[in-house]
This record gives C-alpha cells, sequence and structure tokens, in this order.
C-alpha cells in the first residue's frame, strides 16, 4: 500500500530545481550588484566634485524678504550657508554660527 501520492507538476518543478546551478545564479547577481555600487560610486564622486564649485544666491530683488546662499568655495571668513526670513537671520561661518535680526540695511543687530 502507497501512502504518498505522486503530483506530476510538482515533481516536475523539484527536477527543475535540483537542476539550477544556484552557485552560478549568485555570483551572476553579486556581479551585478558590485557593477551597480561602482557606478553609484563614481557617480556620488562626480557630483561632489561639481558642489565643491557651487555657489547659490538668491537674486537682488528678493532679498528683502527672503535671502539663501550656499558657498561652497568659501574661505577663512566667508559665510558657507545663510538663511533669512524677513528681518530673521542665521549663517554658519568658517568656525562660528551668527543668528539675530537684520537692521533695514540688512545689518545683523543682536546675536
Amino acid at each position: 500500500m502507497e501512502l504518498t501520492k505522486s503530483f506530476p507538476p510538482a515533481d516536475d518543478l523539484l527536477v527543475q530545481l535540483q537542476e539550477v546551478d544556484y552557485k552560478k545564479l549568485f555570483n551572476d547577481y553579486m556581479d551585478i550588484v558590485v557593477t551597480m555600487c561602482a557606478v553609484v560610486a563614481a557617480v556620488c564622486v562626480v557630483i561632489w566634485e561639481r558642489l565643491q564649485t557651487v555657489k547659490i544666491t538668491t537674486p537682488d530683488f528678493m532679498t528683502e524678504y527672503f535671502y539663501f546662499n550656499l558657498n561652497m568655495r568659501y574661505t577663512e571668513g566667508d559665510e558657507i550657508l545663510g538663511l533669512s526670513v524677513g528681518n530673521r537671520y542665521i549663517g554658519l561661518y568658517t568656525g562660528s554660527i551668527v543668528w539675530g535680526l537684520l537692521d533695514e540695511r540688512g545689518v545683523l543687530l543682536c546675536q
């Protein structure tokens, strides 16, 4: 007396799964992953090198209400990042952070 019955599609699937070379599939997968990581790393390096030359600032006609400055070409004492909304200002300089209120000429009043 046979206690188990065979299901032909499952038997065929088992045969196919036993014939698959999983080591080769894994190696192919790892080759793709390593290649993609190398491409992403190269793109990140290019973007970072481009960012080192960036200087973004808002146009003069907007600075009364809103001011934004990002300077990646800074030297000692330059503003690296500045943000102002209305007369409130915060800025990151080399070695310090300043914040406070601006007067009507844009001069920092208090810190």
